[in-house]
Parts: C-alpha cells; sequence; structure tokens
C-alpha cells in the first residue's frame, strides 16, 4: 500500500538555480557569474589574480545581501585589498564576512567539517584560499594516499553544504611544471578536478593576465578574456 510519504517528490532544481554576478568581465567566461551549489576551481601561478577573484567574488556575494566564510590557508588575505574593492561598501562587507585563518591542514580540515555550526539560509559563497597550501606543504610519498583521502572528503563537505544551503564556493588551487610539459598543472588535479564544476585558469606572462573556461557543465571550453587588475578590482583589456 502506498501512502503520500511514499510518494516521490521531483527536484526542482531550476527554482533554485542563481549565481553571484561579478561585474567584472569574469562573468563573460562564466555566462553571468558563479554558480551556486556547485564548486568553483580558480588555479594559476603566483600572482595571477587568484585572490583577487575571491576578493571580488566576496564584496559581489554581500552586495546581493550574502554573508561569506572566507578560509585563508596562505596568509594572503589583505583587508587594504579588502577595502580598495568595496569602497563605500566595506563596513557593509566586514559585518557580513565569516573570516578564518588556517595554519595547518589540520586546522583546515576542522573550519571545513565544523561549518554546519555557523551556516544558514543568509550564507551565499564559501571562499577557500587556497585548497591545496597546507597539503602541498605536508605531501609526501608515504603520506599522500592519506593526505589524498582526506582532501578529498574536504571536498566532498564542501559540496554537501553548496547544495544543502544552495550557496556558492570558490576556491583557489597553486600549480606546478611537470618534466616535458611546458603547460602549468594544478597541484591534486585530478582530486580537486573530479569535484570542480566550473573551473577556470588564470595566466600571467608579465603584467598581461587571461582568463580561460578549462570546465563548465553548460559552456563550451577554452573561452578566453584579457584582464588586468586594477585600484578597484579586475577590468577587461
Amino acid at each position: 500500500m502506498t501512502t503520500s510519504k511514499d510518494v516521490l517528490e521531483p527536484y526542482m532544481g531550476s527554482s533554485k538555480e542563481w549565481k553571484i554576478p561579478l561585474g567584472c568581465i569574469m562573468d563573460n567566461i562564466l555566462s553571468g557569474g558563479v554558480e551556486a551549489g556547485v564548486i568553483t576551481q580558480v588555479y594559476g601561478p603566483s600572482g595571477a589574480g587568484k585572490t583577487n577573484f575571491c576578493i571580488i567574488t566576496t564584496v559581489s556575494a554581500v552586495r546581493i545581501n550574502k554573508k561569506v566564510v572566507f578560509i585563508d590557508t596562505e596568509g594572503s588575505h589583505s583587508f587594504d585589498r579588502l577595502m580598495q574593492v568595496s569602497g563605500k561598501d566595506y563596513d557593509r562587507v566586514l559585518k557580513s564576512l565569516y573570516f578564518y585563518e588556517a595554519h595547518t591542514f589540520e586546522e583546515q580540515e576542522f573550519i571545513i567539517e565544523n561549518l554546519d555550526s555557523i551556516l544558514d539560509e543568509s550564507f551565499g559563497l564559501i571562499v577557500v584560499d587556497s585548497a591545496v597550501a597546507l597539503y602541498r606543504i605536508i605531501r609526501n610519498d608515504d603520506s599522500v594516499h592519506d593526505l589524498n583521502r582526506r582532501l578529498s572528503r574536504q571536498m566532498a563537505k564542501l559540496i554537501e553544504l553548496a547544495r544543502h544551503y544552495n550557496l556558492t564556493v570558490v576556491l583557489t588551487n597553486q600549480v606546478y611544471s611537470s618534466p616535458g610539459n611546458s603547460e602549468n598543472e594544478p597541484v591534486a588535479g585530478d582530486i580537486l578536478r573530479y569535484w570542480s564544476k566550473a573551473i577556470v585558469e588564470l595566466k600571467r606572462n608579465g603584467k598581461k593576465r587571461e582568463a580561460v573556461l578549462k570546465r563548465h557543465r553548460s559552456l563550451p571550453e577554452n573561452i578566453k578574456v584579457k584582464f588586468k587588475i586594477t585600484k578597484d578590482g579586475i577590468e577587461g583589456v
């Protein structure tokens, strides 16, 4: 016998879909902004603009009345830069920003695993800058399997939170050069690629910068835009 409680309710995904518009050239390769409910990975070399991307996304989220969790693992978060990008909205951004600094991979793990204790429907964004900096420091041949498992578990937790609270997750990733390959490769590439539905590569050649869409669930790959970092954020060139 079937009761009303036994009937499956269809998932109405379209009613929950939304994005954080960045208000800059990056929207051109992301079809209007960073998607909620998924992980967006941004990778590239030092100085390419990864943290700037995170700060711009943070300010943009607050401007549409969303709270933000920002996890910094590199000690690179600049409140001076946040002030520049947010302008007159700086105080508003600070009031909506939950900032955490992890100094070890274990601390990063603890913060991510316990985000349920602070999140609610008022949050729209989780940033992890960078997801692999602390992982990379302690990774070696003996620890790689255990660390990969733990990193994957962190990504699983982030996607669980993204779906449950219908929020956006942005994480940055570092790169390395492999022998015989002229292209930079993202650290823990297979793990983070598996969990990331959108991937943006940032390239830098001197003062010239380029963003390349490497993966997206509804857009073609290798859409490119050239950009520069300015006092107020990111602009196209």
